[in-house]
């Protein structure tokens, strides 16, 4: 979910005795709210971000924006962008050949496996951020039809997918918050109406995923980068550099803390959960997210 802010999600309460993280109400994402609740999420900060930042033209140095571009490139590739070459939405210097996406590493690991990606960003299909190894690319254009509409594109096809079809590994990008983010803020209505919304399609991709009988499915949820309070992004302060990661999955005790989770941390878990090791010689910057620790045994006297 792009540009989403972690301090606008309705965070599940900590345990008892804990500290209350936040004030919320589930309503205003209460599937998200429901996977915090039962799995894993944790934060971290972005080791990039210009000090100026926004900048229309593109980076202009060797340091990456706080944008889309850098921030998809390394929760796909698993590493950051002194190693993929993205540093801002221009692209430029991307090295896709040397760290390509878990998607197309997991499929040129095991051929057999059915992968999958719909995303309403199309730059990151003609970008070549997700490589035309995944057996199924589909992408639609937020940027000229508007991401509400994109998005609840994106969310059909992946649901028909889950449906209908046999897949082993999906990936799927929705961006009206981000678009509200700029246009009005993270704190504003629209930005909480886009989230509901993203809440609802996820929850579409959630119940066709629980509809298939004798599977046992990794669920993450994250995003690229922040939003300042004003819209926008691209800089160095933790509103913008402040991402999150969800997991969930069976064996979870419930509303567990990941410590600091980072978005090169994706790409290293989806191949541990699909059963592939990880070459050392792949280069990759992230390290798998923990698997749930089962309940202690009871001790009887």
């Amino acid at each position: 979910m792009d540009g989403l802010r972690y301090d606008r999600l309705p965070l599940p309460q900590p345990p008892a005795g804990g500290t209350p993280v936040s004030l919320r109400s589930p309503s205003h994402a209460p599937v998200l709210h429901g996977l915090m609740a039962a799995g894993a999420h944790g934060t971290s900060l972005l080791p990039y971000g210009e000090a100026d930042g926004q900048a229309e033209g593109g980076p202009s140095t060797s340091m990456a924006y706080t944008d889309s571009g850098p921030g998809w490139s390394s929760v796909l590739t698993g590493v950051w962008p002194d190693r993929h070459g993205v540093t801002g939405n221009d692209f430029t210097g991307a090295d896709y050949a040397r760290y390509p996406d878990f998607l197309s590493r997991a499929r040129t690991a095991r051929p057999g496996l059915r992968t999958a990606a719909a995303v309403s960003w199309p730059e990151l299909v003609r970008r070549g951020t997700l490589g035309t190894a995944i057996g199924h690319r589909v992408h639609y254009d937020g940027e000229s039809d508007g991401y509400e509409t994109a998005d609840r594109l994106v969310a059909r096809t992946a649901e028909r997918w889950l449906t209908e079809e046999d897949p082993d590994a999906v990936f799927v990008y929705f961006g009206a918050t981000d678009e509200a983010g700029h246009a009005t803020g993270p704190l504003s209505p629209a930005y909480d109406d886009a989230l509901l919304t993203q809440d609802t399609h996820l929850g579409r991709l959630l119940a066709a995923i629980a509809a298939r009988a004798d599977e046992h499915w990794t669920v993450l949820v994250t995003t690229d980068h922040g939003h300042l309070d004003s819209g926008g992004h691209g800089g160095d302060t933790r509103a913008e550099q402040e991402v999150f990661v969800i997991l969930a999955e069976p064996g979870h005790r419930g509303s567990t803390r990941l410590d600091t989770p980072r978005l090169v941390d994706i790409a290293p878990t989806v191949l541990d959960r699909l059963g592939i090791p990880v070459d050392p010689a792949w280069g990759l910057r992230g390290r798998p997210l923990p698997r749930p620790t089962p309940p202690p045994t009871p001790e009887w006297s």
